[in-house]
């Protein structure tokens, strides 16, 4: 399936196509993280502003992980002579730009920026340096206090195991992957839903011009 996105007059513009309903999700989560970048809070304070530049990162990933036809790899293990062709290709100078490789790149694009911003915002919001699950307990209790209701963060909480593996695990994602593009859209807007309520980062004002 051609995926719903296209280079028109400007070969450095790619243009999505927002009747497809992944990319309309996408856009508006965009949307979301360009509201967020608006507040006073935010564009003065360098850790915020550059967290949430990493987290736009993952949505980029993932758009251009649909781009180029990505699919899921539940119980299938990766084709070590796919990567044995692409290493032999750099080698002699040439780099392809599409495929399947390609896709699953930017898809761990992806889960890292959005695990990274999701442990820089927790220590942003809890106040504190610690691992993630301290820091995501605290984060529960005070959007509890915002909200009047509980943080989900299921996805989020795959994400974060998933790169764990990649990170730590000798074999990586060798055997398979747990978390599928849905999981990690899914895992997008939960953080946003946490960056939204935490009130120092709401819009307070807007810079101006």
């Amino acid at each position: 399936m051609q995926p719903l996105a296209t280079q028109k007059t400007d070969p450095n513009l790619l243009t999505l196509d927002l009747a497809d309903h992944t990319y309309q999700e996408l856009s508006n989560d965009a949307g979301r993280i360009g509201k967020l970048l608006t507040s006073a809070t935010v564009w003065s304070d360098p850790n915020l502003a550059g967290s949430l530049d990493d987290f736009l990162g993952a949505v980029y990933a993932l758009i251009l992980a649909k781009q180029h036809d990505f699919t899921d790899r539940a119980g299938r293990p990766i084709e070590i002579a796919a990567v044995e062709k692409r290493a032999a290709q750099i080698k002699t100078g040439r780099v392809r730009t599409d495929g399947k490789w390609i896709a699953g790149f930017y898809f761990n694009n992806a889960l890292f920026r959005t695990a990274a911003a999701q442990h820089r915002i927790l220590k942003m919001i809890a106040g504190r340096d610690a691992g993630v699950p301290a820091l995501r307990s605290a984060a529960e209790k005070l959007y509890q206090q915002w909200t009047r209701s509980n943080w989900v963060h299921d996805h989020l909480d795959l994400v974060h195991d998933q790169v764990n593996q990649l990170k730590h695990e000798p074999r990586g994602t060798h055997d398979a992957r747990t978390v599928g593009y849905a999981d990690a859209l899914a895992a997008v807007r939960e953080l946003l839903n946490l960056i939204e309520a935490w009130p120092a980062a709401k819009v307070i004002s807007t810079r101006k011009p």
